[in-house]
């Protein structure tokens, strides 16, 4: 669970998550890097709902996966999707309802141009081509600006709105906020900010850690 905001044009994608990762009670449990540049295919992979399994897909891409480039990734992704998807709940024991979308950004090997594919869990992870623009996830206004500067409101509004969910339905977004830049030249990742209770959760991370030792 996270907050995910993208802007895409034919030359550049610019991706920004938060780090927090929560308990399933809502309770800051560690922070993690929820996006994940893979150079040699000039390919972002980010995820939204189930926490770490984009992440776990981007590293069986990188370490167990042959491909020229995002096309011939996005004609393998739903299969090895589906696979990772079903062990994956095995494995992390989620319920049924739990429910994941990875995105993969990136330059096409053939056109050089960005390309962009959403794979939603609810849709058997078939292979969905997004247009250019700006997305956010979960729900916040796209106000006008320099999109760069304006992430951070953007996901503290997003934060406010998700503080009026249920607790089963809630989206948990905190700690810091990282951005990636990329080019055809190549990606830049850069911190935009970070939440005010940041310090508050990173107390609270460390002193579990600490409780879990003992």
């Amino acid at each position: 669970m996270s907050s995910l905001i993208f802007y895409t044009d034919k030359d550049q994608i610019l991706v920004a998550t938060d780090t927090l990762g929560v308990s399933n009670g809502g309770k800051p449990f560690m922070f993690s890097s929820k996006s994940m540049y893979i150079p040699h295919i000039k390919t972002i992979i980010a995820g939204t709902g189930v926490g770490g399994f984009s992440n776990e897909w981007a590293m069986y891409v990188t370490s167990r996966m042959v491909v020229k480039g995002l096309d011939n990734l996005d004609y393998h992704t739903q299969d090895g999707l589906i696979r990772l998807w079903e062990d994956y709940k095995v494995r992390q024991s989620l319920p049924e309802s739990y429910t994941s979308t990875v995105y993969q950004l990136g330059f096409s090997e053939d056109t050089n141009e960005v390309l962009v594919f959403a794979y939603r869990s609810t849709n058997n992870f078939a292979s969905e081509s997004l247009g250019y623009g700006t997305a956010v996830k979960p729900e916040c206004k796209v106000p006008e600006g320099d999109l760069l500067k304006l992430i951070p409101s953007m996901m503290q509004e997003q934060r406010e709105i998700q503080s009026k969910e249920t607790p089963e339905n809630r989206i948990y977004i905190g700690g810091e906020i990282y951005a990636q830049h990329l080019t055809v030249n190549g990606c830049n990742i850069f911190k935009i900010g970070e939440f005010p209770d940041f310090k508050k959760q990173e107390q609270e991370v460390f002193a579990n850690f600490s409780e879990n030792e003992c």
